[in-house]
């Protein structure tokens, strides 16, 4: 090592930086939980095969829906709950803004598609096997830590056939971590589509046979149990206040096409008088969105792109296609 480096300073600033890792996977902080990255693709012929278990939440929850929004405004990217994850008789601004861009011209349909709303779906999962461990130092993996899990509708409809389907469905046991079935997330490749993309294909994802326990010990399965997260706190972080919400409707130029139904939901903020940028919920190195269509009474902008996942570096090269 040159002599330029303070050795002993190295190997302390190594190990803040592993701490740090470490505490960026484990420890949930402000709008940070740990997640499971959204499982990679194999081929069209031949699947990456992901293998977990999925528990209850420490509130009972299997895993609950959401609704969001996510669009790009500046140097900064928006993953923000929709409002109508509530309910759908909730007000939503950016719900509202889409609808009404949606009934302009062709300029203002092309807008509206920033602002759509979409679904996705999130669990507490333990990890059993990732394929993608073989390929990262022993502190990236991992099998074997308990995650949250959002997943596409897609995923959602093998579990829900699961544990409604009274004759041959599996039941409550995909969450019993002591005899349950494990959740084979099966990924292939779709073909491209008519603009060269591809997009996963979760349709041979399934559960396993064989009822197994997730540890060997009643106290191991204690612990895993006891390291699962609040879905309901999870999504309720996801919030925008209603100042952060009209702040970032003005940067995106469309604070007139709502005004009026936000203040009479909303009432007036502080805001008004306050001309500084939205802040960012979310700036993180793995945002997706879901493509399928809400079956609403709302029309909302579509894609061609099915209901799977759209990696963070395809949503905004799309995005920025649209400026």
């Amino acid at each position: 090592m040159s002599k330029w480096v303070n050795k002993d300073k190295f190997k302390q600033f190594v190990q803040e930086k592993k701490q740090e890792a470490n505490d960026v996977k484990d420890v949930p902080a402000g709008n940070f939980y740990p997640k499971w990255k959204t499982p990679a693709m194999g081929t069209q012929e031949k699947p990456k095969i992901y293998k977990s278990r999925l528990v209850t939440d420490p509130n009972g929850d299997f895993y609950l829906k959401y609704r969001y929004h996510f669009f790009q405004s500046g140097d900064s990217s928006y993953y923000i709950r929709c409002e109508k994850t509530y309910g759908l008789d909730k007000f939503c601004p950016w719900c509202f803004v889409n609808q009404s861009l949606w009934k302009g011209n062709s300029n203002d349909k092309k807008k509206a598609y920033r602002y759509k709303r979409n679904e996705r779906f999130v669990v507490n999962t333990f990890i059993l096997d990732d394929p993608r461990d073989a390929d990262v130092d022993d502190e990236y993996k991992v099998s074997n830590t308990l995650r949250l899990y959002e997943f596409p509708p897609t995923v959602e409809s093998k579990i829900s056939h699961e544990l409604t389907n009274e004759e041959e469905g599996f039941g409550p046991a995909i969450f019993d971590p002591e005899k349950g079935h494990d959740l084979l997330v099966k990924v292939l490749a779709k073909k491209p589509d008519k603009e060269g993309k591809i997009w996963p294909d979760y349709s041979l994802t399934t559960f396993s046979r064989k009822a197994t326990s997730i540890a060997d010990s009643e106290e191991d399965i204690k612990k895993i149990m006891d390291s699962a997260y609040d879905l309901s706190e999870y999504i309720e972080q996801m919030g925008m206040s209603w100042e952060e919400h009209e702040k970032l409707l003005k940067q995106e130029l469309v604070w007139d096409e709502v005004e009026d139904e936000f203040i009479k939901h909303v009432g007036k903020t502080s805001s008004t008088s306050d001309d500084k940028p939205a802040v960012s919920k979310k700036e993180t190195t793995e945002i997706k969105q879901e493509t399928q269509e809400d079956t609403t009474e709302e029309t909302e902008v579509t894609n061609d792109s099915s209901d799977e996942d759209i990696s963070e570096e395809d949503l905004l090269k799309e995005l920025d296609s649209m400026d």
